[in-house]
Parts: C-alpha cells; structure tokens; sequence
C-alpha cells in the first residue's frame, strides 16, 4: 500500500465514524417518546363470559400518527389515532373479559412485532375472573359491605366505565353522592343506560336529579333501582332486590329461531350451478372438438369462484325489543348472522346505532374489530369465513320510546284499546289471556276496538315468543309491532325487528 492510500485511510475512517454517530443522534432526536396506560375497569375485576372496558391512556412528545393494537385470546381490537405534544388521547375501548391479554402502540406503517421503523410501547393486562357475583361498591367515605355469595370490590369514581356493556361484569352496584358527582358524562349516561337495562343499583343518598334521572328510564327501574340513607339499608334493600327474579334476557338461540334463515347463499349457488351446466351442455351440442368444453368449463369454474369471492356475505339482522307501556325507553337485543360462501377474510361494518355493546355471540369466536378513535365505538368487525360456516354478533342495548297504550276489556267481550302516547302507531298484534288479536293502527289519543281473537294459538315463531315473554296470570297484556330499522345505518336488506310492550294492570 501506497504512503497516499494510508494517508486517504486515516482521513475517511474519522469522517465515517463521525457520519455514523451524527446518524445515530439525529435518530435518537427523531425518535418520539410514547407514554402508554391501560386500565382495566372495575379494578380490573369481572366474570366469566361478561364483557368489560379497557381505559387506555396515550401521549408523545412529538406529532405522529400511530396504531394500536389491543389482544386478547380470541379477539383484536385495531384502532388508527393522530398524537399531538401536550396531548393525551384517551380511548375507552369494550373488550371481552379474558384473564389476560396486551395493549400495544407503534408508529403507523411499521411492523407491529418489531422495534425496527418505529417505536413500540405495549403494557400487559390482567382481568381477575371471579366466580361469585360481584359487588361494586362506589363509597368515598369507605365502610364495609359484605352481601352473602358476593365478592366486593371498592371502587373510586375512575373505576367505573364509559361504556353500558362494561356493567355485565358487576352484579350489583352501590353508589353514594360524592362518588356520583364525580363522574363524567360519559360514566353516568352509561349508568342510566344500565339501570334502563335492569341493573341492580343502590343509591346512597343521592342527588335529587340524579335519582330523578335514573327512575325516570322505566322499565326495571321500580324493582332494581333503590335509594338508601345508611349501608345498613342500602344492604336490606339490595337483598330484598335479588330475592326478586327479573324477566331473563332473549338468548341468542331464540332470536335466531324468530325468522327462516336467509336463502341468499343457496340462491347464489343454484344460479351458478345452473348457469354451469347450461353452458357446458351448449358446448357439447355445438362444439366437437374436446378443449372447447374444457376450456369453457375451466373459464366458468374460475368466474364463479372470483363472484364469490367479490360477493359480500349473505347477512341477517334481527332485532327483538320490549318495554313498558309510558316507559321512556325500551330494551333491545340483536342478532346478526354471516353465512360464508368461500374460504377468506371478511370485513363487516357495524350500524353505529347498535355499536355500544357488540360482541361475538361464540366468545371463543377468532374476530378482529377496528375501532373508531373519534367516534368512540367499534365500526367494523373482520373474521374469516367458509363455505356454510355462520357468524354470528350479538348486540344488546336501549333505545328512547315514546308509545303508551291502555286496554280494557268492554261488557261485550271485545278489548278496547287507547293510545295515550304522544305519536301514531301501526298495525299490530294485541295479545291477552293466551291470545292474539288484530290491533288496527291508532293515532295519539285515539281509542281503537281490538279484532276477535284467532280460534287456535299462535303459530309463527315470533307470535309464540311474544306469548313466552308476557305474564301468564290475566292481567297480562302487551302489544307487537314490527320495528323500523331504517334508520340503522349499514342494517343487512334481510333485517326484522319487534317491539313488545306490555300494558300494566290499572
């Protein structure tokens, strides 16, 4: 070697290594810092099969837009959020109560499994699964509780959740005023939308709106909200409760036999059938050379595979809700069923009005849901289908209701019916003593006489389940009106739904 090339050696060696730590600052310059929690709700208590709330905190000191990922053992929720300095975004995402599972955030377009392309913050989560029946108690003052078969969990203002479907994890509730004043928003319209739903809650000398607010949701509210001066009370009137048994909730089995299942998939697969052997019977005829057949039987082979693979699946939408007559709002549970044709992923939005409270109906079921960061609430469910493979979601939830109805019965024997809500109703069905009559559409204020009874009992599946969810005694009287889902956005073409509202006994 050559005393020049020595000379060039000696020079370039302090350049590169200079080039290669000044690379290496303005990475680590470059590179935003994450701070990450996640917080299970109820502290981190819940039960088998129920559904809770992870509140998950996010910042970074610089501007980025990031992906996170939350895991569990059958279920991905994916969520795309923009992070500003001094900024933290705060995402209150449901999830199914698994005992374990992990949050994870990294730099949008980056692999998730790797630090290389960005920076990855993830925190791992723990929700305890109890076998008893959980207490919640919400006391800032403190004071023990014990409930006979309960497991209590004290519980500070931040621990409850924003979402109405997080509350499946408690069974029975014990709130005092300084713990209500401090919720947000959010915590106490998902309170209310829990009492709407039969949620056993005891009130600790609260404040006059908010028990006015909770009472006034109906329904459940007089046998499952209380209102109590001391602990002592509060636990008497919380065991007088559960020794009253509540209407059960509609099983996803029953709201799946309310309808015939759709026929869509089958109908796609006799079309393509029988367009295949139209066209391979036509080359026979015309053609007698072999390759054409072939050929032709080839190309409508793949054309059917490739439509069916574009051709979304056929889904079903039914809706099931009840009520009582001048309750303000009515409980519903849905059910949506995927029919698969092929063997891929698919990617199903969610109606944002059932959006609240949506889960798989088989927990064990693998599915992915995207969650939307500025709205709040899951929009999109992704899971892979097969041929006649059937997923199913469930929803459950509350909506405002603004139907009454009184009944009587005339000397004549015929029902007299009265609309004392303040809106028009359609045509429907009166049911009353083990049968079914014809109830003819009414406007506000209107009095409307209830057709003959039908000679033999109820045959469809909806009248029969309509009959299964009234009381059996004579005073049991409740009306049936198909419900319009033409405001649910995103609702399947093949989607039904029912109101049952039952009349109390003047």
């Amino acid at each position: 070697m050559r005393l020049g090339d020595i000379r060039w050696h000696s020079l370039l060696r302090p350049l590169l290594l200079s080039g290669l730590a000044l690379c290496g600052l303005a990475q680590a310059a470059t590179s935003p810092r994450l701070e990450l929690t996640a917080t299970p709700a109820w502290q981190g208590w819940s039960r088998p099969g129920r559904s809770s709330e992870i509140d998950i905190r996010i910042s970074s000191d610089s501007p980025l837009r990031a992906k996170l990922e939350l895991r569990t053992e059958h279920q991905t929720v994916h969520s795309e959020i923009e992070l500003q300095p001094g900024r933290v975004v705060r995402l209150h995402v449901p999830v199914s109560s698994v005992g374990t599972g992990a949050v994870r955030v990294a730099l949008a377009g980056a692999p998730s499994e790797a630090r290389a392309g960005g920076v990855i913050e993830q925190r791992e989560l723990a929700i305890a699964q109890s076998e008893s029946p959980l207490l919640g108690l919400g006391l800032a003052a403190g004071g023990p509780v014990e409930l006979e078969g309960f497991h209590s969990v004290e519980l500070l203002a931040q621990d409850l959740p924003r979402n109405a479907s997080a509350y499946s994890s408690i069974d029975a509730l014990i709130l005092d005023e300084p713990t209500l004043a401090a919720l947000d928003r959010p915590q106490l319209a998902a309170l209310l939308a829990h009492g709407a739903l039969c949620g056993r809650i005891v009130l600790l000398n609260p404040n006059p709106g908010v028990r006015q607010a909770l009472e006034s949701e109906g329904g459940c509210a007089r046998h499952t909200l209380m209102v109590a001066d001391s602990l002592g009370q509060a636990r008497q009137l919380l065991s007088a409760s559960l020794a009253t048994s509540l209407p059960p909730a509609m099983a996803a089995t029953s709201l799946a036999e309310l309808s015939p299942p759709a026929q869509t998939m089958w109908t796609r697969l006799a079309v393509a059938l029988a367009v295949y052997f139209a066209l391979a019977l036509l080359m026979l005829l015309y053609f007698t050379h072999w390759s054409a057949p072939l050929l032709v039987s080839a190309l409508a082979t793949a054309a059917v595979l490739a439509l069916l693979h574009i051709l979304p699946p056929p889904s079903q939408l039914r809706v099931w809700s009840e009520g009582e007559s001048g309750g303000q709002l009515a409980q519903y549970q849905a059910w949506q069923q995927f029919s698969g044709q092929v063997r891929k992923h698919e990617r199903a939005p969610i109606p944002p009005q059932l959006a609240a409270a949506v889960q798989p109906c088989d927990p064990t079921q693998s599915m992915r849901f995207d969650f939307d960061a500025k709205r709040g609430h899951l929009a999109f469910a992704e899971f892979e289908t097969r041929l006649f493979r059937q997923v199913r979601l469930c929803y459950s939830g509350s909506f405002p209701m603004v139907r009454a109805l009184t009944s009587k019965t005339l000397a004549d024997g015929l029902r007299e019916v009265r609309n004392v809500g303040t809106t028009a109703w359609p045509a429907g069905l009166l049911l009353a003593q083990g049968r079914v009559h014809a109830l003819p559409a009414a406007s506000a204020g209107a009095r409307v006489l209830a057709g003959a009874p039908a000679s033999s009992p109820p045959g469809d599946a909806v009248r029969r389940t309509a009959m299964a969810r009234i009381r059996p005694d004579p005073a049991g009287v409740a009306a049936l009106w198909p419900l319009e889902l033409v405001g649910v956005a995103d609702a399947a073409i093949d989607s039904q739904g029912w109101l049952l509202m039952s009349v109390l006994p003047r």
